[in-house]
Formats: structure tokens, sequence, C-alpha cells
């Protein structure tokens, strides 16, 4: 499994065993008194396993309502269109500048649904193969970070620091620094008889970081056959845990998870309620949203067009 501290950390129940036989009834009152549990507790995750597919399709509803009204017009328009019609001179919004807002939004939905189908899944890509192929070699993490407040110098310069924190995410961004002569003395390492070409110096580079605060001789991992992609073994491992499709045990491990008991009875032990399989992987629900608005964007706009020439 993956060591994050983004998983769910939980107590396992520790009873006192006691020391020796002596009487029976001695053992009895002993094991009353020190078979005290100590419930697993329930340590949130990072959200719910659907609770960002459900504010993401929640924050689109009230544009649907809106695009819904924008239909309704598009719909009523050949009956307003007529000179004689008591409608015909008041204020309505223009055809066309419907189907530039349905089409404008339908690039936007089109371009998410393309960056979570072709980007997210190279980068996921990626990054297990780190977990599956990568070496490990020790390296420093440097770590500065930045904030607004900090900067001397009125409210315009304040805010303007502000928005390039913000817009940059600069303070996401750390630096590994390595020797790249451990790398080639690392017995998977063949970059230098591949190439031809020797390994010497002291490697640094940006990479995203979870935990912002420099480290020393923390634990890096390296792809042999790049050498110069090293990434802090803890902040890959927080990424695993991003977007892995299974938090907690799976329901088959519960019944296999008790706490200790006294006296080594397993029909004695109390079982342990642990949590069921979840998912953080919310790219498919996020999908099927974008697929969704997709459909709807592009049939709307094909009627708008359909009113326009009837119009």
């Amino acid at each position: 499994g993956i060591n994050s501290p983004a998983a769910p950390r939980r107590v396992v129940a520790v009873t006192h065993t006691p020391s020796h036989h002596k009487t029976s009834s001695a053992n009895k009152q002993q094991q009353n008194t020190s078979h005290k549990m100590i419930p697993v507790t329930e340590v949130p995750l990072l959200a719910l396993p659907s609770g960002s597919i459900l504010q993401f399709l929640l924050m689109t509803l009230p544009l649907l309502g809106v695009y819904l009204y924008f239909l309704y017009l598009a719909y009523d328009r050949p009956t307003i269109a007529n000179p004689d019609n008591p409608q015909y001179a008041e204020d309505r919004i223009r055809l066309m500048d419907i189907l530039y807002t349905y089409l404008a939004t339908l690039i936007l939905f089109s371009s998410l649904v393309v960056y979570l189908l072709w980007f997210v899944n190279k980068r996921r890509k990626l990054s297990k193969r780190y977990e599956k192929e990568a070496i490990i070699i020790l390296g420093n993490v440097e770590y500065n970070e930045s904030h607004w407040g900090s900067t001397n110098g009125n409210f315009c310069i304040k805010l303007y620091h502000f928005l390039v924190d913000g817009c940059t995410m600069r303070n996401n961004y750390g630096k590994v620094t390595y020797d790249l002569q451990r790398v080639a003395n690392h017995p998977a390492c063949n970059y230098e008889h591949r190439k031809h070409k020797s390994l010497n110096g002291i490697i640094t580079k940006k990479v995203r970081v979870y935990y912002r605060y420099p480290r020393e001789q923390v634990s890096i991992l390296v792809l042999p056959e790049y050498p110069y992609s090293g990434q802090p073994k803890i902040d890959m491992e927080a990424d695993w845990a991003s977007f892995s499709s299974h938090v907690g045990l799976h329901s088959d491990s519960s019944s296999h998870c008790s706490s200790l008991n006294i006296n080594g009875n397993d029909g004695d032990d109390h079982r342990a309620n642990m949590p069921q399989t979840l998912s953080r992987d919310r790219s498919l629900g996020v999908l099927l949203v974008g697929a969704f608005w997709i459909a709807f964007l592009f049939l709307a706009s094909l009627y708008v067009v359909f009113q326009i020439v009837a119009v």
C-alpha cells in the first residue's frame, strides 16, 4: 500500500494481557477490567468519494437553468417575429447572441473533456510509472514559501502579488536536488552504457510538492531510463493517493480485522467495523457531466440555427 498522509489513519484496539496463570477467579476479574476496547476512529477522508462530482453538478445547475431559458426564447421567437405582434417592439436577446453563447460554452466543456481524457490520463500513467519502475536515492528538497501579505508596499502591490501567487501557483512548487552519480551507481540504471554519456554533477529542478517545507536527505524517486526525472517520494505518494481507486479496506478484509484478545479465543474477538472500499478517482463523474453538457449544447445550437432560418 501507499503510506500517504492523505489515506485515512486508524487506531487499532490494543488490550492488556495478564502476565501468567493464577487462580481462575483472578483471571476472570483481570479479563473484565483490562478488556477495554478502543474503537476504530472515523477519520474523514479529504472529501467524500462523490463530493466534488456533486458540487460540480450543483454548480452547473444555475447555468443549465439560464440556458434552458435561452432555449425557450429561441422556441418562442417565430411567434413574435410578426410585425403585427404586440411583443414585436419589445427588447429581446438576439438569436445569434444565444448561438454564440452556446458555442463558447461548448468549447469550454469540450476542452475540459479533452483535458481529462488526454492530459490527466497521460499524467497519471507517468505518475504510476514512478511507483512501479523508479529507483530510490537520497537527495534534498528546497522550498521557500512566499505570501502576498509579507510584501512591503501599498494595497495595490499586495493585491498584485496575491493575484500572481494565485494564477501561477508558485507556492505549489519546490526544488529537488540530488547527485547524478548516485543514479549512475544504482544497479538498475544503465543510462551511461546505453547513451555512452557519464552522469556527473548535482541536478536541481523544479517539482510539484505537497509538503511545503525544506527537507534534507530524503528519498527521491528516479526513473532509471531518465536520470533527470527525480521526484520526492512522499510527495509522489500523496499524488497517488489523490486519484487512488481504492481507499480504505475491502469489504472482505473487514472480517479479518479484529482487536487483540487477552485469552486468545477467536470467538470472543470484537470485530472492528472497517470502512468499505472508497474511490477518490472522480474523473469519470466529471466526464459524464461534461458529456451531458456537450450533447445539450450541441443539440441546442442546432435548434437555434434552425430557428434563425425559420425567422
